[in-house]
């Protein structure tokens, strides 16, 4: 049974550390082909054969970012618990 391709978003957040301004940070030199790879080596790593990805990276607004910087150190560090 095949169904009706659709698309989906999906967030793989990270996090970079700079002491620059975020838009300064960015290689502005990529190319459609680096952009490829990149999708291509998600697409393979994490996504079973049959599926595509395309990405528009982008850097999350700070007053958006707390909310995803809770979330990320739970995963982290473990539901808030103090790891020894």
């Amino acid at each position: 049974m095949y169904y009706e391709k659709k698309a989906y978003a999906f967030v793989l957040a990270g996090f970079f550390i700079t002491d620059q301004d975020p838009q300064d940070v960015f290689n502005e030199n990529v190319t459609a082909q680096d952009m490829e790879e990149i999708e291509n080596l998600i697409k393979t790593k994490l996504f079973k054969p049959g599926v595509d990805v395309a990405l528009a990276p982008s850097i999350v607004p700070p007053h958006q970012a707390n909310e995803l910087l809770n979330e990320f150190s739970k995963v982290i560090f473990g539901q808030g618990e103090v790891n020894g």
